[in-house]
């Protein structure tokens, strides 16, 4: 139990505190042989001592509201930053936003120039939802930035009010603040629509996004944010942030610029474009090494198989040199790819070798290597060969025990699979891909089903709005014979993900239920997602529909 200190200790401590003031302070300067030097007194008295010390005092033996007051009213007297400084701390540790406001305007207050103070004052309006009070101190915030740093703090104005509730009203915060540096055409003028535009962004004013990129290109083309923030507009299918990229790019000479747009097209969808501008970017720059990965990845997603291998062993070769700066997670999924090709080509042996000469100089990319052979053999249906490979690098590693457990599955070693998802369970009681996976495991077999509902809801309870679980759920309704709560739980998880094996469920419950014109409107949808998808052909050359 945490006690006060008595009367009697504080007064004794008190007066040692003044005995050491009065008598133990050295004396600044030479001594002179005629007379003692006068000392300047520090504004550190010992009565400040004592106030500051019986301020931690209180703090450490629970009476925060206590020792804030003692040590703002010592920073108050001595102008003391730290003290100042560390009013602050205790007031954000205690979580009070007044107090912290209070030690912050009363640190500003003293010490106007100071840029922290001014920076805490700032950063506890914005987190408190003190949007308008906030004005001032941002516009004093930039003013006080040296030239040279002015420009990177603009930059960052938008993370400042990333949490604020109104953000509509933070944007025109934001943008009066910046109102004396929007005028002129150069470079901090394009940073600073830049953070408006963001602003926008985050407001949901697309439109007034696309403004500030327009105003910002205009202020300085060669500018990287506007051209970014245009990058991020095509992003959300702003059709009209297109013209503004490509007006960027040209004055661009940067490969990262381009990669940029690449990653966009990617997004969008849009290969065959992102694919032209790789092989230009190879082309101009041949020796940049992402540009050779993100090649070969993409010709290898479209079929594209003696392309990708070229692609990728170019970028294995530039990634081996040793003035190359490259990732290991690229160089192996490089390689991972290039084996999927001989893997292809019937070569599963070399394939399986060029996966085992991938760098592993720590547990993580061992465990990574070890993934990437296992997701290979179960690409082509190697399962016991898979499966032996986790039984032997599993360990206690839940996600390479939860991976052997899915194969035990597809070698109908159920038992097994069991005994690995419960060992996971007891491990880690919170991973609830284990209870999903056994539960839906029992409802497809038609096994201990109310034991499997219990499962899924429990896998439920982690993560409520999962699609694959809500799946899992749905089906073990229609197992039960629940057909209106499974047809429920399935096109929530449909709406949630279009996924292929999901659209398998629905549009059997669909079918069984008579709607078969939408059963077939939900199974094309998932042929034309996954055309090859396991459950759903198994589904549809069990049930025979005339699609």
């Amino acid at each position: 139990m945490k006690l006060p200190l008595s009367a009697a200790r504080l007064w004794a401590l008190r007066l040692a505190l003044f005995t050491a003031a009065s008598f133990t302070l050295p004396i600044l300067g030479h001594a002179k042989t005629d007379a003692v030097e006068k000392v300047e007194n520090s504004a550190m008295t010992g009565e400040l001592l004592y106030e500051i010390l019986l301020g931690e005092m209180n703090l450490r033996h629970g009476e925060p509201v206590a020792g804030f007051s003692l040590l703002l009213d010592a920073a108050r007297k001595s102008n003391d930053v730290q003290l100042y400084d560390r009013a602050v701390e205790i007031a954000l540790q205690a979580r009070s936003g007044d107090g912290a406001l209070m030690a912050a305007r009363a640190w500003t207050q003293s010490l106007p120039q100071d840029r922290k103070a001014n920076n805490q004052l700032l950063q506890i309006l914005i987190a408190v939802n003190q949007v308008n009070e906030s004005l001032e101190p941002l516009k004093k915030e930039i003013n006080l930035a040296p030239e040279s740093e002015r420009d990177t703090i603009i930059n960052l104005i938008p993370r400042h009010y990333v949490r604020v509730t109104d953000k509509k009203r933070a944007s025109g915060v934001v943008q009066q603040a910046l109102e004396p540096y929007l005028t002129k055409n150069n470079t901090t003028a394009a940073v600073a629509w830049t953070s408006i535009g963001r602003m926008r962004l985050a407001s949901d004013d697309l439109s007034g996004a696309l403004e500030a990129v327009k105003k910002g290109q205009a202020a300085d083309i060669k500018a990287q944010g506007p051209l970014l923030l245009a990058m991020e507009l095509m992003s959300k299918k702003m059709t009209d942030a297109e013209v503004f990229v490509r007006q960027g790019l040209r004055k661009q000479d940067g490969t990262e610029m381009a990669m940029s747009h690449v990653r966009v097209l990617i997004e969008l969808g849009r290969y065959p474009e992102a694919t032209e501008q790789l092989e230009h970017l190879t082309r101009k720059a041949p020796k940049f090494p992402d540009a050779w990965l993100v090649l070969g990845s993409l010709q290898f997603e479209q079929g594209k198989d003696q392309e990708a291998e070229t692609s990728l062993a170019r970028y294995v070769s530039l990634a081996n040199q040793p003035s190359t700066e490259v990732n290991s997670r690229g160089l192996s999924q490089a390689q991972t790819r290039r084996a999927a090709l001989l893997a292809k080509q019937g070569k599963m042996k070399e394939a399986r070798d060029l996966i085992h000469k991938i760098p592993a100089n720590n547990a993580d990319e061992q465990r990574s290597r070890t993934l990437a052979e296992v997701q290979l053999l179960r690409e082509h249906r190697q399962w016991q060969a898979a499966f032996d490979l986790l039984a032997a690098n599993s360990g206690d590693d839940t996600d390479l025990l939860y991976e052997q457990a899915m194969l035990a599955e597809k070698l109908n070693q159920l038992d097994t699979m069991e005994q690995l998802l419960r060992k996971i369970i007891q491990k880690n009681p919170s991973y609830y891909n284990a209870y999903n996976a056994l539960g839906f495991s029992l409802a497809d077999r038609n096994l201990r089903l109310p034991e499997a509902k219990q499962l899924i809801i429990k896998a439920l309870t982690f993560a409520p709005d999962d699609p694959f679980i809500t799946d899992s759920l749905g089906w073990v309704e229609f197992r039960l014979g629940n057909l209106d709560a499974a047809l429920s739980y399935l096109q929530k998880a449909y709406k949630g993900r279009s996924d292929a094996e999901i659209a398998a469920h629905l549009g059997e419950v669909l079918w069984k239920m008579k709607r078969n014109d939408e059963a077939l409107q939900v199974w094309r949808e998932g042929l034309n997602t996954a055309p090859n998808n396991e459950t759903l052909q198994e589904t549809l050359q069990r049930l025979k529909p005339s699609l």
